[in-house]
């Protein structure tokens, strides 16, 4: 893999995961406790501005990629905060700590933490915070204020002339004077009204004309591509989409374990046993874009709801894919909904095109999802549950593979 590539690769992964953030931040709940509304793809639009932002004040190479990956997941707090401040005011302070926890264990020596810390903080705090924090901060607000709509010339006048006057009050001088200079150029406000971002970005980071960003190239790879960072980042999404809602406390967690203990039972190697380990954090990684009100509503799903439901794998699907992963791993977390007879979602898939991987994985969502508490039911017991599994063997689930199940999982 060349150097180009292992950048692109490695961009692809971590704006995938801040595409995931966005889709939860899209909710009711999060809109009441920051008291903004945010989402719609906030994450790669404040990264696109404060890259452009951060070249403009001379960062170049490893800080830059530096700057984007804090600035695509600076509002991770806000997902994390679900469990105990969603719909409440106090998210708003608590999500930037909470992001800067998140970081630390995620990237323990590379600074984030402190970016993600300060990120709300303006000039009338008096605290004396990183460029990168000053950079995102300016970026954060200007997001908000430019909405989703089409923006006129004389709109785009009136949000400079905002800054201008909120300048050393909310927003840092050196970061105003670059936005003033950005704004002129009339491809800024063209571009972010595109649907994707990414490449614009990935241009300026690849085009550096000192060819200072390929001798940071091992950086890239190791910040965003390497099994290490992955592994983390995997295991972060998981606690995230099961804060989502007040029943999946550890469910991502566990089914990821229960996956692992069928496929040791199977005999695979340790780096295929790694890959459905991946495959069960990250399986209901679409789920972030379910309402939470729609998770823990008590009584029955209505038609409607229950399509918003079913949807969460294809955003899997596509997000995993669009990160890279392999396709044992895009596939295995993708179709835990399908199965054997065909009537399953979101893609019919039928007996003769499921994987071994992707049986394991329905397997042991069914059984973990069972042996848990839901909004309209109590947990049942293992056994209970496994009686369930095979009453559906060859329908729904694998008849042989239930077998390594009751070994393995009893």
């Amino acid at each position: 893999m060349d150097r180009v590539e292992t950048v692109e690769k490695a961009l692809r992964r971590i704006w995938s995961f801040s595409k995931a953030l966005d889709l939860a931040l899209i909710d009711e709940e999060v809109k009441k406790g920051l008291e903004l509304e945010v989402g719609y793809r906030h994450g790669e639009r404040v990264g696109y501005m404060a890259v452009r932002l951060g070249y403009i004040l001379g960062l170049r190479g490893k800080d830059l990629i530096f700057l984007l990956v804090a600035a695509l997941l600076h509002d991770i707090g806000a997902v994390g905060g679900f469990a105990d401040y969603h719909g409440k005011p106090e998210l708003m302070e608590y999500h930037s700590e909470l992001g800067a926890e998140i970081f630390e264990k995620i990237f323990p020596h590379e600074g984030f933490a402190e970016v993600l810390r300060n990120h709300h903080k303006t000039p009338a705090d008096g605290l004396d915070i990183s460029l990168e924090a000053k950079i995102i901060s300016l970026a954060d607000k200007v997001d908000i204020i430019m909405g989703r709509n089409p923006i006129s010339k004389e709109e785009r006048a009136g949000i400079c002339r905002e800054i201008r006057l909120a300048d050393g009050i909310e927003y840092y001088p050196e970061v105003t004077g670059a936005f003033l200079q950005l704004a002129e150029e009339e491809a800024f406000w063209l571009y972010m009204k595109e649907d994707d971002l990414l490449e614009p970005t990935a241009f300026m980071l690849l085009s550096d004309s000192n060819g200072q960003f390929y001798s940071d190239y091992r950086y890239v790879a190791e910040l965003m591509y390497s099994d290490a960072i992955t592994d983390k980042l995997a295991e972060t999404f998981a606690f995230l989409i099961d804060q989502k809602s007040s029943y999946t406390g550890k469910h991502s967690r566990t089914v990821a374990e229960n996956a692992c203990l069928l496929a040791e039972g199977l005999g695979w190697d340790a780096e295929k046993c790694r890959e459905i380990k991946l495959a069960g954090l990250l399986h209901d990684l679409g789920k972030l874009a379910v309402p939470k009100k729609i998770l823990d509503k008590p009584e029955p799903l209505g038609e409607e709801e229950f399509q918003i439901v079913k949807i969460h794998t294809f955003h899997t699907y596509n997000l995993l894919s669009m990160a890279r992963f392999s396709k044992n791993i895009v596939e295995w977390a993708s179709y835990h909904h399908e199965r054997l007879d065909g009537t399953g979602y979101p893609f019919r898939k039928s007996a003769n095109t499921l994987s071994t991987g992707a049986r394991l994985m329905a397997i042991a969502d069914i059984f973990t999802a069972l042996t848990e508490d839901r909004p309209y039911r109590r947990a049942i017991s293992r056994e209970r549950a496994m009686v369930i599994l095979e009453k559906n063997a060859g329908t729904w689930v694998d008849r042989e593979l239930l077998e390594v199940a009751r070994r393995k999982l009893l």
